[in-house]
């Protein structure tokens, strides 16, 4: 039986965790990526593949292809595959199956219902119903995971969530504009005050990163990646252990989970030739 597709536009942690599933759900999947992919989680994400070729978490790999031609051929083989793209030009041609928005970036950037056959979008920032046919609850808690088929995901700003990950982690932003050069590898384990990176600006001037606590480094931009003031650029935990950098996090296992729920309950009443219920 031939594979269906779907189209995951983003290839962070979440996406990550996403198109794994799939994969071995028997999907075929293809993601899309920017030029220059700003996942700061490396190890664990198939971002990594549009710097490196490829990227293997967990058993996966995902391949990176240079154009349409290349992707199908990629996809034929049963491969994860990745495409630069970040507009989603190459829908045109494909007519993906289904297509989930897992860009992540906290409001949408050009997802619409017409994209696919069914589409899904993570977190805030799309209405269901309007912009998609089905929304993933993305904050931490009660409603993790939840389908909504009508209305939209919790604003995070506004929620617990951030201020217990404050607690946890330490995230560190970009103080100005420039490009990254990494001081550490994801896992390694920093003292307080350490240089884990260098921020090279404008003009030749240098800014040292330096970690705010002793712990984890559990996320860190990859070399070269140019950022913006704000940006964030890495991640120190102190309560994690370095073995688990380099494994599909607890939040991305059940965030995957309802995508691929939701994609099963619209296959099923496709199959029961019944009108999809919430697609307005």
């Amino acid at each position: 039986m031939k594979k269906k597709l779907v189209v995951i536009r983003g290839a962070g942690e979440l996406a990550t965790g996403i198109a794994h599933r799939l994969h071995n759900t028997g999907y075929s999947v293809l993601m899309l990526e920017k030029e220059a992919p700003s996942a700061i989680r490396r190890s664990v994400v198939f971002a990594e593949a549009v710097y490196d070729g490829e990227k293997r978490v967990e058993r996966v790999t995902c391949y990176k292809a240079n154009n349409l031609h290349e992707a199908e051929k990629l996809l034929k083989k049963g491969e994860v595959t990745i495409m630069v793209d970040p507009e989603g030009e190459c829908l045109h041609s494909l007519k993906p199956h289904m297509l989930v928005d897992a860009i992540y970036a906290k409001r949408n950037l050009g997802t619409h219902k017409d994209m696919a056959n069914f589409t899904v979008a993570v977190g805030p920032g799309f209405i269901a119903g309007k912009d998609v046919d089905c929304v993933i609850e993305t904050t931490r808690g009660h409603n993790l995971g939840r389908l909504i088929y009508e209305g939209q995901a919790l604003p995070e700003k506004e929620t617990i969530e951030v201020r217990a990950l404050m607690r946890a982690s330490h995230a560190i932003n970009a103080p100005c504009d420039g490009h990254l050069e990494a001081g550490h590898p994801i896992s390694y384990i920093v003292k307080k005050n350490e240089t884990i990176a260098k921020l090279y600006m404008e003009g030749g001037n240098v800014f040292d990163i330096k970690a705010p606590v002793e712990g984890v480094l559990r996320g860190l931009l990859h070399d070269g990646c140019p950022v913006r003031t704000g940006l964030k650029i890495a991640e120190i935990d102190p309560s994690t252990r370095p073995t688990n950098c380099m494994t599909i996090s607890a939040k991305s296992r059940c965030i995957s989970g309802s995508v691929l729920e939701a994609l099963m309950i619209w296959e099923s009443s496709q199959v029961k030739k019944s009108k999809f219920p919430w697609r307005k």
